[in-house]
């Protein structure tokens, strides 16, 4: 669910005629993403194209907690970034009434290891809750591992929250006309 970045600077309603963008893909990631542009930018309509829609998808049979994981290709400073804003835009949900209703729940736990790592306190230590190393006396119950540490993040429970979301943006579906894919429609 990393957020995406929109330079809505060059669009306005004086230069550019009703903006139709399509986003593919209807799990998590897609209708997400969708909903984010949709809310992001004025003046445009946003289309979802997929083969499958919920409760078809590979979201609708996970759950997915927030701990990032390096990727190459990719700054630490921007996938921290990204983290961030994803961490703190469901944080906001988990607070709000509906956080039951969109599936965003607080979780604790520890992430243990056989070796240490070569950087024990990871770039996404100090967005995540509570982040420290386990103690000696918390690992003695785990003897095969040499360190882990212990943190608060959240949980997303995808099937719930992509109910959510079609429910708070009036999404509709309809057929795509000869592609044998389905269209949704992010309504504004």
């Amino acid at each position: 669910m990393l957020p995406l970045t929109v330079n809505t600077a060059k669009v306005s309603k004086q230069n550019m005629a009703k903006a139709k963008i399509v986003v593919v893909g209807a799990g998590l990631i897609g209708l997400s993403t969708a909903v984010y542009i949709s809310d992001s930018i004025t003046n445009c309509s946003v289309s979802v194209m997929a083969d499958r829609f919920s409760p078809h998808t590979t979201s609708d049979v996970a759950a997915g907690m927030l701990i990032p994981h390096l990727y190459s290709g990719t700054s630490v400073d921007q996938q921290k970034q990204w983290f961030r804003e994803t961490f703190d835009h469901l944080l906001s949900i988990c607070n709000s009434p509906e956080a039951s209703e969109a599936g965003i729940h607080l979780v604790s736990g520890w992430q243990i290891f056989k070796d240490i790592p070569e950087e024990e306190m990871p770039f996404w230590s100090d967005v995540v809750l509570a982040f420290r190393s386990m103690t000696e006396k918390e690992l003695k119950k785990f003897p095969q591992y040499k360190y882990g540490q212990a943190f608060t993040t959240l949980k997303c429970d995808c099937p719930s929250y992509l109910i959510w979301l079609e429910k708070r943006h009036n999404v509709a579906f309809t057929s795509a006309p000869g592609s044998g894919s389905k269209l949704v429609t992010i309504i504004t």
